[in-house]
């Protein structure tokens, strides 16, 4: 009895986990009304500091500026603040020679971790909106727009988060993208709430007067910045579909793996923090927080349970059955570079899982540090190009990169 109850449970939690729990936010979205807003835009459009920590970024960096540079936004109120954490290639340099009164060098010359870079680069900026991205992002030039008018238009907001896409960088895709798609619309969801856990690194957005220093030890920090604003100072966070950005996914499994077991790490040491956003006096946001992330972190350990406790119930022709879809489950996942999309799903979801697994195992084990790895861009970019950057409607033929000149912002 007990192993048929590990077997069914785990299976069950995790398809609650990946289909009830959407469903259900869906209902209720459906049942309560949304959390009340303003409309229309800011009388006057408040000073914004866009940050950037960079590490080894040289062959994406001087498109990003480009991308920056030709935002539509009054250009008298903001700047780039790009902090070079350590960096040992041409990115120090080819921001210094662009560096002026819209851009800042913040060169660091030894690596000490995307936190604690953060955390000195919001000290220094200037605006009273900060947003946060990455190197590899570029932004459809309404974005930070988008940005500050939601976080205008949501008083209660402690945090707003832009629409990040992903592209394929091979001419036959990936599942980054769909899975992405996917996350995309649970956002969407919990927003209907005022209940988005955490951001992504590419795009999004805050008071600078709300932030919260991140430990310098933190792995995942676009998790936790809103957490921690969130946990000590209350507030709510929304996705702001608006907000436009891309960014080209992984071209290869190994690379996404290497990046899931990253994010394994530091979903633990996250958990850790902020284990009290799942008390139940947190309502909405706890519910959220064990629905959405604690139970998919749990999901290896889900996997691994039912597998083994299955063993034991072969002799019932139910269970068999239940066994043989594991082995076909895990054997389409190994066949996702000869048969098309539904084992590249399978391999997707395995692949996720196993890096989650690996991630915590090395947050236990303390092989984890508070550093990150650029996936190979040189690769990305010849897989790709460099002419399909968003900018204003206009692209430098000769060169493909954005124009310098920009629209001035919409009244």
């Amino acid at each position: 009895m007990i192993f048929a109850v590990l077997t069914l449970g785990s299976f069950a939690l995790l398809a609650y986990a990946y289909v009830g729990y959407p469903g259900l936010l869906w209902l209720l979205s459906k049942i309560i009304p949304g959390r009340p807003r303003r409309s229309g835009e800011p009388a006057e459009w408040p000073r914004v500091s866009i940050i950037v920590s960079a590490y080894n970024e040289e062959h994406v960096i001087a498109d990003r500026l480009q991308n920056l540079h030709a935002l539509d936004y009054p250009r008298d109120r903001f700047d780039v603040v790009i902090g070079s954490d350590g960096s040992t290639d041409l990115t120090t340099a080819i921001v210094e020679a662009r560096a002026g009164d819209m851009v800042h060098l913040v060169a660091f010359p030894h690596r000490r971790g995307k936190a604690s870079v953060l955390n000195d680069l919001v000290e220094r900026a200037s605006g009273d909106v900060v947003v946060l991205t990455d190197a590899n992002t570029f932004f459809y030039p309404d974005a930070v727009r988008a940005l500050v008018t939601a976080l205008w238009r949501h008083p209660t907001a402690c945090a707003v988060v832009g629409r990040l896409d992903l592209r394929s960088p091979v001419a036959t895709g990936n599942l980054d993208g769909t899975y992405w798609r996917y996350e995309t619309w649970i956002k969407t969801l919990e927003s209907h709430f005022g209940a988005v856990l955490g951001a992504n690194g590419a795009i999004y957005a805050f008071h600078r007067a709300r932030y919260r220093r991140l430990p310098a030890a933190a792995i995942v920090d676009d998790f936790l910045v809103p957490m921690l604003m969130r946990l000590h100072a209350g507030g709510e966070v929304f996705f702001v579909p608006a907000a436009r950005a891309y960014e080209t996914s992984p071209a290869q499994v190994r690379h996404e793996l290497r990046r899931r077991v990253r994010i394994g790490a530091g979903d633990l040491q996250a958990l850790l923090w902020t284990w009290r956003l799942l008390l139940p006096d947190k309502g909405l946001v706890a519910f959220s927080y064990f629905s959405h992330k604690v139970l998919r972190w749990l999901g290896p350990w889900l996997m691994l349970t039912g597998f083994a406790a299955n063993l034991f119930l072969l002799g019932s022709p139910f269970f068999r059955w239940l066994f043989a879809a594991q082995l076909g489950f895990y054997g389409l996942g190994a066949l996702a570079p000869v048969v098309r999309l539904a084992a590249s799903a399978a391999r997707y979801f395995i692949a996720l899982n196993v890096g989650l697994g690996f991630g915590f195992l090395r947050f236990v084990l303390g092989l984890q540090r508070p550093f990150w790895s650029t996936t190979p861009r040189s690769e990305m970019m010849t897989a790709t190009g460099r002419t399909d950057l968003p900018t204003n409607g206009r692209v430098d033929q000769r060169t493909g990169a954005a124009p310098s000149s920009r629209r001035d912002a919409a009244a």
